[in-house]
């Protein structure tokens, strides 16, 4: 893997070569000071190049999706408890879900419904994307409706496992992919909008972080983990752009 594989896309567009280039120079040494400024730059988004309109807003918004997949494949790997839900059916243990939720809706890429074409095109593309998850988790779910495998033997049932979190993760992968697809012809939030998603978004989950933190400490470390970027983000965009955070 190319070292400028962990850049941003339009830094990697700009300076891939000469960081690929420098690296190789300076040897495994120079790579503790590559992932350091790698995060740095995921984290200020003000500083990349853009050499297409747009470029900056597609990346951070697909980053806050892939943020939300990996939220929700955290969320499905822990134990359901009294204290972290992702029920709205259970208000106490659920008001985070509610700013993460609004944040995804103001980080969508939103089709323009008056040209057919667009939709054409996005309909298209949600179906390459999504055909192979689909059928992924379609016989995942055959699999268990059937009961054939009810009490498999233990190398059986490790594979059952692992194709479950496979396809889980693979479905997160192609969703994500899909946002990418989808953004490059339908309208970008403005860089308002996505400051404002980042905040809520980090919020939600440093609360979801907090309510966890007294019965699942892995949970409440990966949370935080997740929210603390997510905020660094957006701090760094409403610098650049005056938005208070206090407010949409």
């Amino acid at each position: 893997m190319r070292a400028s594989a962990l850049y941003p896309p339009p830094v990697r567009e700009r300076w891939g070569a000469e960081i690929d280039c420098a690296l190789r120079d300076a040897g495994p040494r120079a790579w503790p000071d590559t992932l350091a400024g790698a995060a740095r730059l995921w984290l200020h988004p003000t500083d990349w190049p853009e050499s297409r309109t747009g470029q900056t807003r597609r990346t951070v918004a697909v980053a806050l999706f892939a943020v939300l997949a990996l939220s929700t494949l955290l969320l499905r790997a822990v134990e359901p408890s009294r204290t972290l839900t992702a029920d709205p059916g259970h208000p106490a243990t659920s008001l985070w879900l509610a700013p993460v939720l609004l944040g995804a809706a103001l980080a969508a890429p939103l089709p323009p419904l008056w040209r057919r074409t667009v939709l054409r095109d996005l309909a298209v593309q949600a179906v390459r994307t999504m055909t192979a998850p689909a059928l992924a988790v379609l016989a995942m779910l055959l699999i268990a409706k059937t009961g054939a495998l009810e009490h498999p033997p233990a190398p059986i049932d490790a594979a059952l496992f692992a194709y479950y979190w496979a396809t889980l993760a693979f479905t997160a992968y192609r969703l994500c992919t899909l946002i990418a697809r989808a953004a490059r012809t339908a309208a970008l939030p403005s860089t308002r909008r996505l400051t404002v998603a980042l905040a809520l978004t980090g919020t939600g989950l440093a609360a979801a972080a907090a309510q966890s933190a007294a019965t699942a400490v892995p949970a409440t470390l990966a949370l935080a983990a997740l929210s603390l970027p997510t905020l660094l983000t957006a701090h760094d965009l409403a610098t650049s752009t005056g938005t208070p955070l206090s407010r949409p």
